[in-house]
């Protein structure tokens, strides 16, 4: 029984790890195209959004630290982990995994939207172009 949970517990992260890989994939796709002022001013004047990713990564460091710690008490031959204690390290592995996820999904929607911004800055100047052909 207690296997069957953590079997579950790591495929989730498994399956978690991809969904964040999906979304790094795509920032990284669209770097190219994202005005670097826009972003800047996003990430630097929404406070939310600062705050968002220094909690993120404050409790990410924390389990990925306790984690750690249990690792060790597990490589130092004190007394064996109870399965209970098995079934905690491999949920706070899942946090780990779900709280990347979410910061990365975060970086996406910001990075999508400096994109939207560079394309509109870009919009006058195609317009011109369009109608200029009239002229001819």
């Amino acid at each position: 029984m207690d296997n069957t949970i953590n079997i579950i517990l790591v495929a989730l992260s498994v399956i978690t790890g991809f969904i964040g890989f999906f979304f790094v994939l795509k920032i990284w796709l669209v770097w190219k195209h994202v005005d670097i002022n826009v972003l800047k001013a996003r990430v630097f004047l929404d406070p939310n959004f600062l705050i968002k990713n220094w909690v993120y990564i404050f409790i990410t460091g924390a389990f990925i630290v306790i984690r750690r710690v249990l690792h060790l008490v597990d490589l130092s031959g004190l007394p064996k982990l109870s399965s209970e204690m098995i079934i905690i390290f491999d949920l706070m592995g899942l946090m780990v995994v779900c709280l990347l996820v979410r910061l990365a999904y975060y970086w996406y929607k910001l990075v999508d939207s400096a994109i939207e911004h560079n394309s509109r800055k870009n919009a006058p100047e195609l317009q011109y172009r369009l109608f200029s052909c009239y002229h001819y």
